[in-house]
Protein backbone atom coordinates (compact mmCIF):
# COMPACT_ATOMS: atom_id res chain seq x y z
CA UNK A 1 0.00 0.00 0.00
CA UNK A 2 2.89 2.72 0.91
CA UNK A 3 4.29 1.66 -2.71
CA UNK A 4 1.25 2.61 -3.78
CA UNK A 5 1.29 5.99 -2.34
CA UNK A 6 4.61 6.40 -3.18
CA UNK A 7 4.09 6.25 -6.75
CA UNK A 8 0.57 8.17 -6.75
CA UNK A 9 2.44 11.26 -4.49
CA UNK A 10 5.38 11.05 -6.85
CA UNK A 11 3.21 11.43 -10.14
CA UNK A 12 1.77 14.42 -8.82
CA UNK A 13 4.70 16.10 -8.08
CA UNK A 14 5.42 15.76 -11.74
CA UNK A 15 1.72 16.47 -12.85
CA UNK A 16 1.75 19.71 -11.16
CA UNK A 17 4.88 21.52 -12.55
CA UNK A 18 4.31 19.75 -16.22
CA UNK A 19 0.65 21.77 -15.74
CA UNK A 20 1.87 25.01 -15.24
CA UNK A 21 4.12 25.40 -17.57
CA UNK A 22 1.45 24.48 -20.06
CA UNK A 23 -0.93 26.79 -18.76
CA UNK A 24 1.92 29.58 -18.72
CA UNK A 25 2.44 28.61 -22.57
CA UNK A 26 -1.21 29.15 -23.36
CA UNK A 27 0.02 33.11 -23.06
CA UNK A 28 2.18 32.36 -26.35
CA UNK A 29 -1.23 31.38 -28.49
CA UNK A 30 -1.86 34.53 -30.27
CA UNK A 31 1.62 33.83 -31.73
CA UNK A 32 1.11 30.63 -33.45
CA UNK A 33 -0.11 30.32 -37.47
CA UNK A 34 1.38 31.49 -41.06
CA UNK A 35 2.68 35.21 -40.59
CA UNK A 36 3.71 36.76 -44.37
CA UNK A 37 4.63 40.43 -44.82
CA UNK A 38 7.68 42.95 -45.21
CA UNK A 39 10.63 43.70 -42.86
CA UNK A 40 12.92 46.22 -42.97
CA UNK A 41 16.51 45.46 -42.11
CA UNK A 42 19.24 48.57 -41.19
CA UNK A 43 22.49 46.66 -41.05
CA UNK A 44 24.86 49.87 -40.72
CA UNK A 45 24.69 52.88 -43.16
CA UNK A 46 22.44 53.66 -45.96
CA UNK A 47 18.96 52.82 -46.90
CA UNK A 48 17.22 49.42 -44.92
CA UNK A 49 16.99 46.16 -46.79
CA UNK A 50 13.36 45.06 -47.53
CA UNK A 51 12.20 41.70 -47.70
CA UNK A 52 9.53 39.55 -47.61
CA UNK A 53 9.52 37.82 -44.46
CA UNK A 54 7.33 34.08 -43.23
CA UNK A 55 6.98 32.92 -40.32
CA UNK A 56 5.49 29.74 -39.08
CA UNK A 57 4.77 29.24 -35.39
CA UNK A 58 3.43 26.23 -33.90
CA UNK A 59 3.44 24.09 -30.62
CA UNK A 60 4.85 21.20 -30.79
CA UNK A 61 5.19 18.77 -27.85
CA UNK A 62 1.42 18.98 -26.32
CA UNK A 63 2.39 22.58 -25.85
CA UNK A 64 5.02 22.22 -24.09
CA UNK A 65 7.27 24.04 -26.37
CA UNK A 66 6.88 27.00 -29.16
CA UNK A 67 8.51 26.12 -32.80
CA UNK A 68 9.36 29.55 -34.56
CA UNK A 69 10.92 29.95 -38.06
CA UNK A 70 11.29 33.07 -40.01
CA UNK A 71 12.80 33.18 -43.36
CA UNK A 72 13.68 36.44 -45.34
CA UNK A 73 13.71 36.83 -48.97
CA UNK A 74 14.82 39.19 -51.62
CA UNK A 75 13.52 37.67 -54.80
CA UNK A 76 14.56 33.98 -54.96
CA UNK A 77 17.60 35.03 -52.34
CA UNK A 78 16.84 33.89 -49.08
CA UNK A 79 19.13 36.74 -46.67
CA UNK A 80 17.74 35.60 -43.26
CA UNK A 81 16.19 32.01 -41.98
CA UNK A 82 16.13 31.50 -38.37
CA UNK A 83 14.94 28.66 -35.66
CA UNK A 84 13.57 29.19 -32.18
CA UNK A 85 12.04 27.10 -29.26
CA UNK A 86 10.66 28.66 -26.61
CA UNK A 87 9.32 26.67 -23.70
CA UNK A 88 8.09 27.72 -19.74
CA UNK A 89 10.22 26.10 -17.00
CA UNK A 90 8.08 25.57 -13.94
CA UNK A 91 11.08 25.40 -11.59
CA UNK A 92 12.67 28.46 -12.14
CA UNK A 93 9.33 29.94 -13.32
CA UNK A 94 10.89 31.74 -16.81
CA UNK A 95 10.96 31.67 -20.06
CA UNK A 96 13.65 30.18 -22.22
CA UNK A 97 13.96 31.54 -25.78
CA UNK A 98 16.71 30.06 -28.04
CA UNK A 99 17.58 30.94 -31.50
CA UNK A 100 19.58 29.31 -34.50
CA UNK A 101 20.67 31.39 -37.04
CA UNK A 102 21.18 29.66 -41.00
CA UNK A 103 24.68 30.75 -40.26
CA UNK A 104 25.65 28.49 -37.25
CA UNK A 105 25.35 31.26 -34.81
CA UNK A 106 22.74 30.82 -31.60
CA UNK A 107 21.69 32.78 -28.99
CA UNK A 108 19.92 32.16 -25.59
CA UNK A 109 17.62 34.73 -25.13
CA UNK A 110 15.01 36.04 -21.87
CA UNK A 111 11.67 36.35 -23.28
CA UNK A 112 8.65 37.85 -21.72
CA UNK A 113 5.03 38.11 -21.86
CA UNK A 114 4.73 41.77 -20.92
CA UNK A 115 1.04 42.42 -21.73
CA UNK A 116 -1.85 40.13 -23.10
CA UNK A 117 -0.23 40.09 -27.37
CA UNK A 118 3.14 41.75 -26.38
CA UNK A 119 6.18 40.10 -26.17
CA UNK A 120 10.00 41.39 -25.32
CA UNK A 121 12.79 39.59 -25.79
CA UNK A 122 16.63 39.88 -26.31
CA UNK A 123 19.94 39.33 -25.27
CA UNK A 124 23.75 40.59 -24.78
CA UNK A 125 26.52 40.02 -27.07
CA UNK A 126 29.99 41.07 -25.55
CA UNK A 127 29.96 45.11 -26.13
CA UNK A 128 26.21 45.20 -27.05
CA UNK A 129 22.90 44.20 -26.55
CA UNK A 130 19.63 43.73 -28.44
CA UNK A 131 15.92 43.42 -27.31
CA UNK A 132 12.75 43.10 -29.41
CA UNK A 133 9.21 43.67 -28.94
CA UNK A 134 6.39 42.00 -30.39
CA UNK A 135 2.60 43.17 -30.39
CA UNK A 136 0.08 40.95 -31.57
CA UNK A 137 -2.86 42.79 -32.40
CA UNK A 138 -5.91 40.54 -34.03
CA UNK A 139 -4.21 38.89 -37.38
CA UNK A 140 -1.51 41.91 -37.35
CA UNK A 141 1.66 41.35 -36.02
CA UNK A 142 4.95 44.21 -35.29
CA UNK A 143 8.10 43.23 -34.55
CA UNK A 144 10.11 45.72 -33.68
CA UNK A 145 14.11 45.20 -32.94
CA UNK A 146 17.02 47.69 -31.17
CA UNK A 147 20.68 47.57 -30.35
CA UNK A 148 22.44 49.27 -27.81
CA UNK A 149 26.26 49.26 -27.09
CA UNK A 150 26.00 50.40 -23.68
CA UNK A 151 21.85 49.45 -22.59
CA UNK A 152 21.47 53.14 -22.38
CA UNK A 153 21.49 54.49 -25.96
CA UNK A 154 19.42 52.46 -28.42
CA UNK A 155 19.12 52.29 -32.31
CA UNK A 156 16.53 50.26 -34.25
CA UNK A 157 17.36 48.27 -36.81
CA UNK A 158 14.74 46.07 -37.53
CA UNK A 159 10.75 46.43 -38.01
CA UNK A 160 8.30 43.73 -38.93
CA UNK A 161 4.70 44.02 -39.88
CA UNK A 162 2.92 40.37 -41.01
CA UNK A 163 -0.30 39.61 -41.64
CA UNK A 164 -1.44 35.97 -40.21
CA UNK A 165 -2.85 33.96 -43.25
Amino acid sequence: MKTILFAFLLGLSFAAPAQTSIDEMKKLTPLVGQWKGTASYRMGPGEPQIVQQHETIEFRLNGAVLQIEGTGTVGDRTVHHALAMVNFDSNQKKFFFRSYLSDGKMADAQFQVTAEGVYTWGFDYPGRKMRYVITIAGNQWKETGEYSPDGTQWTRFIEMNLTRQ
